[in-house]
């Protein structure tokens, strides 16, 4: 009987000894997965120029830039440590900066993704803060559905949600939350 009882528990420890393994296996494919994930091209102090008709349109720059095609559902560019994007008008002058401290393209759909201490600042002066935004290729549509702040010449604005023209000539606030008269400047007092 004493026999069988160690039949019984070596049968049980190979049983429990096969499960855990089986377990830390795929915890560890798991794990692997996320870290097979590799850049395709990298580059630093990267300059991507769009034209049309001869003309550049959009010029974008960051100091890093990871273009992954492998192991991800969809190709992306990644600029981890900061984007800076200039629209150009018919001119060749500047109308629009975007600045942030992250952004991400998804190639398949044409949608960048900037965060983190987000500026766009349009030909007019008007400057947008906001830690999110997304911008649009195939509408060329900038949205978010994050707090923002639009400072004009006159006003300050603030809100949830806003949606503008890639260049932020025209823009709409989705749901304000306060306005501030901006302070006159020297020259402009009555």
């Amino acid at each position: 009987m004493r026999g069988l009882k160690k039949i019984f528990f070596a049968i049980h420890l190979f049983t429990f000894l096969v499960l855990v393994s089986c377990n830390q296996n795929h915890e560890v494919d798991d794990i692997m997965g996320k870290q097979n994930i590799f850049p395709t091209e990298e580059g630093e102090i990267v300059e991507i120029l769009y034209t049309d008709s001869g003309l550049v349109r959009i010029r974008i720059t960051a100091p890093v830039m990871n273009h992954y095609t492998i192991n991800v559902p969809e190709p992306y560019t990644e600029m981890p440590k900061g984007i800076y994007v200039e629209f150009y008008n018919d001119s060749s002058k500047i109308k629009t900066t975007l600045k942030a401290d992250y952004g991400i393209r998804y190639e398949k759909n044409k949608r960048t993704e900037v965060k983190n201490n987000v500026v766009v600042v349009n030909i007019a002066g008007e400057v947008l803060n906001t830690d999110k935004l997304n911008w649009d290729e195939a509408t060329r549509k900038i949205y978010t559905n994050e707090f923002v702040k639009i400072t004009t010449k006159k006003e300050v604005l603030q809100g949830t949600g806003m949606e503008a023209n890639e260049d932020f000539s025209e823009w709409e606030l989705k749901n304000p939350v306060g306005t501030v008269n901006a302070p006159e400047e020297e020259g402009e007092k009555k």
